[in-house]
């Protein structure tokens, strides 16, 4: 064995006693303050956790909402576009988790977005929200040109009916839901007014 060779089996052996040292020290003190603050300290692994590795929570400032609704925002209408359903699902679940933090966003995408398909699919899942507050755009989406729309936003009034307070507040619309069911040109919005003044009347 040569003697270079030598010098870097030694320095290697002596980088690892060192390091298992430095381990068995940190082992042995951290033993110790647990020992001294009992069972119910805080531990990490086994071993005592200092502040500083202890993760903190901090709520969300506005601006970080804001960015992240608009991410989640642009996925849905990708994968829409895309008819990537997994995705998709996976974000109707995220919006149907936290609706207060996405209706804002998903009512303007019902009245806004360019696309007909991210329209009705937004218009859906509000209308598995039954939020009475949403009878009034509901409504208005009944006059879109989408059939695909009119047909979600006349399923979302039916939708209402599951409380009183939204069965009052979607009556307001039976007037535009009756016509729908007489005049409308597509046959499944004709079949969605249809099964919503049903439950509404």
């Amino acid at each position: 064995m040569l003697k270079g060779d030598k010098r870097w089996i030694a320095a290697g052996l002596l980088v690892a006693v060192t390091g298992a040292g430095v381990l068995l020290f940190r082992h042995h003190r951290a033993g110790q303050a647990m020992r001294l603050r009992g069972a119910g300290g805080p531990t990490l692994r086994g071993l005592e956790a200092s502040p500083s590795d202890t993760p903190t929570w901090k709520p969300e400032t506005p601006e970080e909402i804001a960015a992240e609704v608009e991410k989640s925002m642009t996925a849905w209408r990708q994968a829409i576009l895309a008819k990537d359903g997994e995705l998709v699902m996976k974000l109707d679940r995220a919006f149907m988790s936290s609706p207060d933090r996405y209706r804002a966003a998903l009512e303007i995408s019902a009245k806004s977005e360019t696309d007909e398909r991210v329209r009705a699919f937004s218009t859906r899942v509000l209308g598995k929200l039954k939020s009475p507050a949403l009878a009034a755009l509901f409504e208005q989406l009944l006059a879109d040109k989408s059939q695909f729309v009119r047909q979600n936003a006349a399923w979302g009034l039916g939708e209402l009916a599951a409380q009183e307070e939204g069965r009052v507040a979607a009556r307001r619309a039976v007037a535009e839901l009756r016509h729908a069911r007489a005049k409308d040109p597509a046959a499944e919005v004709r079949m969605a007014a249809k099964g919503a003044l049903a439950r509404l009347e």
